[in-house]
């Protein structure tokens, strides 16, 4: 029970003014939150910069008299769907009752689907919140307002309807043309080498820096990467040889490989400016480079999904599953391209023929009995981090006496015979360039000397986890969660207008509207209300609570399956080093405070 009730009036005013301190504004006040959205990030476009549309907002909220609560910004974020980070940010202070009115520099900032707009208001008037347009000079709050937002509304989605149309249109001429819709691909480049932005350009390319090559004309057409083509060739007759994506990607990684003209490198994927750097291939980016039919000199359309409108502000993960989409994998169109092709077109074929045979073999064992493994997506190799700090992943395995390790995917190089060279030099010889042993690669390789006991390193863990206490400070926010999707949002807001009502009893009494017993005893019945608003209080939340108070013991109860998903939530990873222990523990907010990064001696 909250014991409200003061000694004196200096303890009333002490008690009011802890209560509501983070409340304490003037009456009728209005709290913004502005939000802000560029579709992608271009500094012509000034209207619609990230930095032109807050200082409009703010300065017209500032003239409007209302106190700013945060400035809300989604970057390179379409506003056809509700999948926004600081959106939903927004949306959850909506929620708390921290923020009465949004104000965008123009609608369409907010949203372009005119259903996803109607809904995202029906959700604020809910919540009694309002929104502005400084633009438009649109407010929701008068009929004129709401009539001019739902008309800019539909002009706004007529906008992404036509420009999704030009858009297809565009990329199936292109097509036709023989042209590619990709600005970057593996294996070639747009050939403009005194201008080169190619990520693998600068210190890597020997044709960096050089004239533009006429055969691009102006960059208008792709032409073989000086490097990367060898690496396309080298990966497709890999395979045509019989190697698996895999082996293929240990086989690029773990080279250095001589060119004709006398140049050492080490392939590596093409990556993208500001988003991915080039660095070490996989399985993936392997078969994509076999199933493309553009190192052929074929240039494909694939089927496109159709324009998706469907939205929920609220529930924004949530997708639609009634449009049917064909195989992207099969073209809808394949015509003849305007570039060089890397390799003949009857190879590219033969691999196709050889991976439908294999999708169409079964390669697992159903009889055979399945092993889980606790550390699996979370158990790295500390010998592979201290060579480099390489992330690379621990793998289960299972002994010829039945004992379960863990085994560094590097150990798998160790496995590969002189079969493996073999095919490798006569592929190489064919196209001209020669391999030269990686001795760091070796050297790695090497100091996996022993495979990880798995009963060492999970016990390990285990010990580590049922010593994790849950923090009491953490309960409100669980039980929260535990009662509504909204969390603790649900609660502040109710929370929100008790202590409002409390603020405005205060001023009354201030103003000597009201007596202090009659103070007292509003103050007091708020108290006990707002006492019932606390999550932990709630009868369906008391079930957890012994829960929560327990978990070692709960934990002792999971089954395999349970402890991997609770590990993943806690771990980014966890480092072995050869003899099976800890060395490094890397873990998730909130947990890295409860667990913090940090290393055995």
């Amino acid at each position: 029970m909250l014991d409200f009730i003061p000694n004196s009036l200096d303890d009333l005013n002490k008690k009011i003014q802890g209560y509501v301190k983070e409340l304490n504004r003037p009456d009728g006040s209005e709290m913004a939150g502005i939000y802000t959205r560029v579709s992608r990030i271009d500094h012509r476009a000034h209207g619609y910069s990230l930095d032109i549309q807050p200082d409009r907002s703010e300065e017209y909220a500032k003239t409007k008299g209302w106190q700013i609560y945060q400035v809300y910004e989604d970057p390179a974020r379409t506003g056809r769907n509700s999948r926004r980070p600081e959106l939903q940010h927004m949306i959850n202070d909506i929620k708390a009752g921290r923020i009465t009115i949004v104000v965008v520099h123009r609608l369409d900032r907010l949203y372009r689907n005119l259903e996803s707009l109607l809904r995202f208001l029906r959700m604020i008037k809910r919540y009694r919140v309002r929104l502005v347009s400084v633009t438009e000079q649109i407010d929701t709050d008068n009929w004129w307002g709401r009539l001019v937002l739902y008309v800019l509304g539909a002009l706004a989605e007529m906008y992404i309807w036509q420009s999704s149309a030009r858009t297809r249109e565009a990329k199936l001429e292109r097509v036709m043309r023989g042209l590619s819709n990709a600005s970057f691909r593996f294996g070639y480049c747009n050939g403009l080498c005194s201008t080169c932005s190619d990520p693998n350009g600068k210190d890597y390319c020997p044709q960096y820096g050089k004239p533009d090559r006429v055969e691009s004309q102006r960059g208008r057409i792709a032409v073989p990467h000086p490097v990367e083509a060898h690496g396309v060739r080298l990966a497709v007759n890999l395979y045509a040889q019989g190697k698996s994506d895999l082996e293929v990607a240990d086989d690029l990684n773990r080279h250095l490989f001589r060119l004709p003209d006398g140049s050492l490198i080490h392939f590596r994927t093409k990556g993208l400016p500001n988003q991915k750097r080039p660095g070490a291939f996989s399985r993936d980016s392997i078969r994509v480079i076999i199933r493309s039919p553009y190192y052929v000199g074929l240039v494909a359309h694939y089927p496109t999904r159709p324009l998706d409108m469907e939205d929920d502000p609220e529930n924004p993960k949530k997708r639609n599953t009634s449009i049917a989409l064909e195989n992207r994998r099969n073209p809808q169109v394949l015509t003849q391209g305007v570039h060089e092709p890397l390799y003949s077109a009857d190879l590219w074929k033969r691999n196709m023929q050889r991976r439908q045979a294999k999708a169409n073999t079964p390669t697992t064992d159903r009889t055979r009995q399945h092993h889980e493994y606790l550390l699996s997506g979370i158990g790295r190799c500390w010998v592979c981090y201290e060579h480099g700090h390489h992330k690379v992943g621990l793998r289960g395995s299972l002994g010829g006496s039945q004992n379960q390790y863990y085994r560094c995917a590097v150990m798998l190089d160790k496995r590969k015979g002189n079969s493996s060279k073999v095919v490798l030099g006569e592929v190489l010889e064919n196209d001209g360039i020669q391999t030269v042993e990686d001795e760091n690669w070796r050297e790695l390789v090497d100091a996996h000397d022993t495979n990880l006991r798995a009963k060492i390193a999970e016990a390990q863990v285990d010990h580590l986890v049922s010593q994790f206490s849950i923090p009491e400070a953490w309960y409100e926010m669980i039980a929260a969660y535990y009662l509504s999707d909204d969390g603790m949002a649900e609660f502040e807001r109710e929370s929100y207008n008790l202590r409002q009502e409390l603020n405005r009893a205060k001023e009354l009494y201030s103003n000597g509207f009201i007596s202090l017993p009659d103070f007292q005893e509003k103050a007091l019945t708020i108290g006990k209300n707002l006492e019932t608003y606390q999550p932990t209080s709630q009868p369906e939340a008391r079930e957890i609570m012994g829960l929560l108070k327990e978990f070692p013991k709960i934990w002792a109860t999971f089954n395999m399956t349970e402890r991997k998903k609770l590990l993943k939530v806690m771990f980014l990873s966890i480092y072995f080093d050869p003899t099976s222990k800890i060395r490094l523990i890397l873990a998730h907010e909130p947990f890295d405070r409860l667990l913090p990064c940090y290393s055995y001696s």
